[in-house]
């Protein structure tokens, strides 16, 4: 967020006093006091609303290098608000808002772009509040009543029970009549006055994936997606990445749904702006108790914390409804060729630090591609609010909005702005701190094996002992708490993990000598483990971490994996990956052989980061993360970590040729 960006709340409450004080003249001193310190309580709630935490303490002496800025002038001062119910081929009617740029002449027509979300269309806000503002919420770093200002009608929509819209949601995610109301949606877009027919869809993470969605329909005038910070593959990335089950997400998104669906705002999302609305924005014409009627119907909606609480491998039966797996959730992977048979061009983006969303990205970006498709991986967390880069942790100050704009000005106005000449994935190198741009991804490669061995040390050639290894118990204290990637709350603080040093004790470190040059590391680091488990089932998670010439330990990446599912494929059997594949299958889970040492290989999440000439390269293994995963180890756990010429433990680190130029990478 640039200085302007901040201050510009601070302005425009001033300006509102300025002209409201002019009233005097009609209301009561009382009156006019109050209203001016509801003014005020706007500008801080919305402030509190937008930012994100910065750590003061935090090393930011290293530069950022900005990505690419589009120059692009803003065509209107704001938009005009309309709002309307739509209904479905089943009479069960969606609410939708409109916004169109301001001063749009009647007989002008201009592009949609399409936001359906099951977190609100719009915040409804108490007089007099709703006069002078409106919000949007769960846009995260891109504000999406930008859109209008560059001459884009934005459309935002309540999924089907969810909002203000009628019916009931039978999934968590989306299912097969939410991606077939899209379709209506999109031919009611097309039939308004002020629609060309080209349509845009965006938004982050479920939003993001309610524009992937819509392309199952194969709609002609839905052109180009952005789906940002979304999801690929539901087991993979969501329900028990690596295999194991992810209950901290499961259950607290459960309840932030809920209380959606209650007419609630949630806890998380700002108490002092909460105060201020009344719930979800109503459509125009309807009262109080008609949602009333509409809130009745939500009390039906599943929840993912029931609907899949006991699901933890891809073929596993749901507790609430006996007749369907896991497996046949309705998820991208699984309508590829509709999505590549739509037409539209397709812009994925993610962060380094988004849960397992950057490896969603690229599975999207290698399935998807049709030549024109784009990647962007940068620094953030999800929703991209914060540039988590270890030497950074700072609000993230990129013009998210702007880069859509390029990607549709391209795509629905035909705009000759380069877009088609310039490099399609764009990704960030932390600690170097600069952005860097390929044709490709993953980009060109050396695999150089980093071998563990005795003595806590790591090196890289492999050990030429005849047996060797490192004894860890598993400590089931060990937890990484709210604070790092697996944070969906897009209202957080940001990915700030504390200096690892204080994890030394609870888990098994292994660490390369001081580098005498720089190292980059860019791609998917691979896992490959010989272990002698005590236990039959377990689980490992492993980080790859940068250590300052002052010792300050730093996570750069992490992986993770359940033993049982150590059985590997020789490929993906429903779409194209760029790591080891396990198909997460109940029918090929093979517990461990506790008498013996097993193999077992897993990917680390893509990342890119420069370890400095005089830091340390270091990888740590732990058995649990108890805030976020379920514990494997109820009654204890311990390994044999084996090192030695029959059993070469290693990380496979895509390393990168520093002597090639960006453009020849």
């Amino acid at each position: 967020m640039s200085q302007i960006d901040k201050i510009r709340p601070i302005t425009t409450v001033l300006i509102l006093i300025k002209h409201i004080s002019k009233l005097y003249l009609f209301f009561p001193i009382q009156i006019m006091r109050k209203l001016i310190l509801a003014l005020v309580g706007v500008v801080l709630c919305t402030a509190g609303y937008s930012f994100v935490y910065t750590n003061p303490e935090s090393d930011s002496t290293n530069s950022e290098v900005s990505a690419p800025y589009y120059e692009r002038e803003m065509q209107y001062k704001g938009h005009k608000k309309s709002s309307y119910y739509v209904t479905m081929d089943d009479s069960i009617r969606l609410a939708v808002n409109v916004y169109l740029p301001k001063g749009l002449k009647k007989g002008e027509k201009v592009p949609a772009i399409l936001f359906q979300t099951r977190y609100w269309r719009a915040i409804g806000l108490k007089w007099p509040f709703s006069g002078f503002v409106d919000v949007v919420p769960h846009t995260a770093n891109f504000p999406v009543l930008e859109f209008p200002k560059y001459g884009y009608s934005l459309v935002t929509v309540d999924v089907r029970g969810t909002g203000a819209s009628e019916g009931t949601k039978t999934l968590t995610l989306c299912d097969i009549r939410e991606v077939l109301d899209s379709k209506i949606i999109l031919d009611w877009i097309v039939e308004q006055e002020w629609c060309d027919g080209n349509i845009g869809a965006t938004g982050v993470s479920y939003i993001g994936n309610t524009a992937l969605y819509a392309l199952y329909n194969e709609h002609p005038n839905l052109k180009a997606i952005v789906p940002t910070y979304s999801l690929w593959d539901i087991y993979d990335d969501v329900s028990a990445p690596g295999g194991i089950y992810f209950h901290q997400f499961i259950s607290q998104y459960g309840d932030f749904c809920e209380s959606l669906d209650k007419n609630i705002i949630p806890a998380s999302r700002n108490a002092r702006g909460a105060k201020l609305a009344y719930g979800v924005e109503r459509v125009k014409g309807y009262g109080k108790k008609d949602m009333e009627q509409i809130f009745a119907q939500h009390s039906c909606n599943h929840y993912h914390r029931t609907e899949g609480g006991t699901a933890e491998f891809m073929d596993d039966i749901f507790t609430l409804n006996g007749d369907f797996r896991v497996q046949d959730v309705l998820f991208p992977n699984q309508f590829a060729d509709k999505i590549r048979n739509s037409g539209a061009a397709i812009y994925s983006w993610s962060g380094w630090w988004d849960a397992a969303f950057s490896h969603a990205a690229v599975r999207q970006f290698i399935n998807l591609d049709d030549g024109r498709n784009r990647l962007r991986l940068g620094p953030w967390n999800h929703g991209g609010g914060a540039n988590v880069s270890p030497n950074i942790a700072a609000a993230s100050e990129y013009d998210d909005v702007k880069e859509i704009v390029r990607f549709f000005d391209f795509h629905l106005m035909g705009m000759d702005n380069g877009l088609d000449k310039s490099p399609r994935v764009n990704y960030y190198t932390m600690g170097e701190n600069v952005w860097k741009t390929s044709d490709v991804w993953p980009i060109e490669a050396e695999r150089k094996p980093l071998y563990l061995s005795s003595n806590k040390a790591a090196g890289w050639s492999a050990s030429t002992q005849q047996e060797n290894y490192t004894n860890y118990t598993v400590d089931t204290t060990h937890a990484l708490g709210e604070d790092c990637r697996w944070s969906f709350d897009t209202n957080h603080t940001g990915v700030t993990y504390a200096n690892s040093t204080a994890e030394d004790s609870i888990t098994a470190i292994f660490t390369l000598p001081i580098l005498e040059e720089d190292v980059e590391v860019t791609g998917h680091p691979q896992v490959n483990l010989y272990l002698k488990s005590a236990t039959p089932d377990g689980s490992v998670f492993v980080y790859l971490e940068d250590v300052d010439e002052n010792g300050n330990v730093w996570k750069v990446t992490d992986g993770q994996f359940r033993f049982i599912h150590k059985k590997l494929q020789e490929k993906a059997p429903h779409y194209k990956d760029v790591v080891p594949y396990h198909s997460y299958l109940q029918s090929d889970a093979e517990l461990m052989d506790t008498s013996k040492v097993e193999f077992v290989s897993f990917d680390m999440f893509p990342t890119s980061h420069l370890f400095k000439k005089g830091h340390k390269i270091q990888i740590r293994l732990a058995g649990v993360d108890t805030y976020n995963f379920k514990n494997l180890y109820p009654n204890g756990g311990s390994w044999e970590i084996h090192h030695d010429a029959e059993h070469p433990t290693h990380v496979e680190l895509p390393v990168v040729d520093r002597t090639l130029t960006m453009g020849q990478r």
